[in-house]
């Protein structure tokens, strides 16, 4: 595994991602703090989550790529899995506080910001290939899902029947039912 600070680096990716996330903060800094706040509290698994989370991020600062296929490929991962993440929070701003978020991407996933994150850091994974990275993702995937699942329960309590119909429509993690 290689280490190093290069204009050939993963660093890119973070910083493309931590644009886009600091402008939507700026752009949205309501709604955006809303949706960080009703992140569920599960004690050790969130602490688990944003330590990989802070981890993923600096360690990407110092792994090199190699300009080959696996960048092209993984980058077009990143690119999808950004604009994926991006829709979703921009659909949640835009959404009711009232009512469950079921337009653009939430039409075809219940979790898209999870989803869209995971497509884009594995999306560096392979343009890194890099081990860590992928490792580092996955724990973050895993997290996301207990998470989430936690989340259910809560939109649940909140949008009661609408939420089961949502539901009932989309699936967990992509695609209609």
């Amino acid at each position: 595994m290689q280490f190093g600070f290069s204009i050939y680096g993963a660093w890119w990716f973070s910083l493309i991602y931590l644009i886009f996330i600091f402008g939507l903060w700026f752009i949205f800094p309501k709604y955006v703090q809303i949706r960080f706040n009703r992140v569920a509290n599960l004690g050790i698994i969130n602490k688990l989550y944003y330590l990989a989370y802070i981890l993923l991020i600096l360690s990407s600062i110092a792994i090199p790529f190699l300009l080959n296929i696996y960048l092209i490929v993984g980058s077009i991962f990143f690119v999808v899995g950004l604009s994926l993440f991006i829709s979703a929070i921009f659909q949640f701003a835009i959404t009711d506080f009232g009512k469950p978020v079921v337009l653009g991407v939430y039409a075809w996933s219940r979790h898209p910001v999870y989803l869209g994150f995971a497509i884009m850091w594995y999306g560096v994974s392979l343009a890194t290939l890099n081990i860590l990275i992928f490792l580092l993702i996955s724990a973050i995937s895993y997290f996301s899902y207990i998470i989430a699942n936690k989340e259910e329960i809560s939109c649940l309590n909140e949008y009661g029947d609408a939420y089961i119909q949502y539901q009932n429509k989309v699936k967990f993690v992509f695609g209609r039912k």
